[in-house]
């Protein structure tokens, strides 16, 4: 896992660099090869981001682990489509909290959303996290706000849990992150 994560920071770095540079004089057809077609909303398009969010989780059964608190890393990487008024996107994670129960979680997570106002956006999410120790349903919500043309802030809450052993396995997180959309 630790090659996995020095292979994608430069990786996602770079692509920030190179499609800032070229996101202002994106030609509209490589956007409708996206699937992005105008006018959109500000939250359509694809975008990359990194979050620090704080972690509790907890687990029963035959190694049992009270509830304790993980600060964490995190980067997203997703696209959101327009459809009608409301924004449906996808959007992978990875959320790197080594001392929690579940020790790192990613997955893919369906997001639904609808702007207010234009540069805000409400929305929930429901998914898969797929890591150590197994795959779990993945859901919560949260608040996004662009403040800028390619930038935007975000707020969530996520939870998972999963059964297994006669035990059960809690994990829940709040998270701030920043988001880069390319255009």
């Amino acid at each position: 896992m630790a090659g996995i994560r020095k292979l994608i920071a430069p990786a996602l770095l770079s692509l920030l660099c190179a499609t800032q540079a070229y996101s202002e004089g994106l030609d509209p057809t490589l956007l409708k090869l996206m699937g992005v077609y105008g006018p959109h909303s500000q939250f359509a398009g694809p975008f990359v981001g990194a979050k620090f969010g704080v972690n509790w989780s907890d687990i029963t059964g035959q190694n049992p682990k009270s509830t304790h608190t993980t600060y964490f890393p995190g980067i997203v990487a997703g696209v959101n489509y327009d459809v009608e008024r409301f924004v449906v996107g996808f959007e992978g994670f990875m959320d790197f909290h080594g001392g929690s129960t579940t020790y790192k979680d990613g997955g893919i997570d369906l997001k639904l959303g609808m702007p207010v106002h234009g540069n805000i956006m409400p929305y929930g999410r429901v998914g898969f996290t797929g890591t150590w120790p197994d795959t779990r349903l993945h859901y919560g919500g949260g608040v996004e706000y662009k403040f800028a043309k390619n930038w935007s802030v975000a707020a969530e809450y996520t939870r998972d849990s999963a059964s297994y052993d006669n035990g059960h396995r809690h994990n829940d997180s709040v998270t701030m992150g920043v988001h880069y959309y390319f255009f």
